[in-house]
């Protein structure tokens, strides 16, 4: 009797560690009959809203960040055609993102960003580039920021085309901005109309082109794997634009967009 318990425990021991495994596996892996329901879905989807085109499957892979199937889909005519569903385990469609990402031009929008981060990169990173860059980087701007004035010239995100080509260091003219914190033992003035200089230059003769540049200039940290110690005294400009970079009065004009940047952020924090 003692004997028959034993084994109905053990057995009852094992069906929940198997149940367990299986659980803790399922939210981390998924499972196939759920991947089949998801990519079943996604079939079905395709055929009732997108009756008349080239897309496929690509992949279905499962996130076990929101236990959710994401149907990557793709078009072999397209390189901005892509876009994502997202279906639950049991098979129930809960996103598709073609809108922001095919008709309202979000993966255009992307692949410039990054064509242009690339660009900005390989002056910021590169070996003629003679100051220590902390954070340097370019974005191309195709919506702007709540309150900010809008730019006669630059494209919106509702001009782009998908899949058409565009000279990205030229659309910087409008659209482009640089972020650039400089560490230098030199915080003045002098120093920072320098930086920009220098830094025109070098884009200019890549053919990059920014409408503005938000110009950090600060001291290096103690430690360097303490960035945020570092001695007191920055010269902090938000949004100096390119037209302004020129050597005659370039001093002052610093000097005003330092004090312009405190007044702009001295409004924000009384908001």
């Amino acid at each position: 009797m003692i004997k028959r318990i034993l084994k109905i425990s053990a057995f009852c021991v094992a069906v929940a560690l198997i149940i367990g495994v299986c659980s803790f596996a399922n939210g981390l892996v998924g499972n196939p009959f759920s991947k089949m329901l998801a990519r079943r879905t996604a079939e079905k989807h395709l055929e009732a809203n997108y009756p008349e085109t080239d897309y496929i499957i690509d992949t279905v892979s499962y996130n076990f960040k929101d236990g959710g199937y994401y149907a990557h889909i793709t078009s072999p005519r397209s390189m901005d055609g892509n876009f994502t569903l997202r279906i639950s385990m049991l098979g129930k469609l809960t996103y598709d993102d073609y809108n922001s990402r095919v008709k309202n031009h979000g993966n255009v929008a992307n692949r410039l960003f990054f064509e242009y981060r690339e660009m900005t990169k390989s002056i910021l990173d590169s070996y003629a580039y003679p100051y220590t860059v902390s954070m340097g980087y370019g974005d191309l701007e195709f919506d702007r920021e709540r309150g900010e004035e809008p730019i006669e010239g630059a494209l919106l995100r509702e001009d782009l085309v998908n899949d058409r080509f565009y000279n990205v260091g030229e659309l910087g003219a409008k659209n482009g901005k640089l972020v650039l914190y400089i560490d230098s033992d030199t915080v003045t003035n002098e120093k920072a109309a320098e930086i920009l200089l220098k830094t025109k230059e070098l884009m200019d003769q890549s053919g990059i082109s920014f409408y503005s540049v938000h110009f950090c200039l600060r001291y290096p940290p103690y430690d360097p794997e303490k960035s945020y110690h570092r001695p007191d005294g920055e010269i902090n400009i938000r949004n100096f634009l390119y037209t302004d970079i020129y050597e005659e009065d370039m001093v002052q004009r610093i000097a005003q967009a330092v004090e312009d940047t405190k007044n702009y952020y001295n409004e924000q924090n009384k908001k």
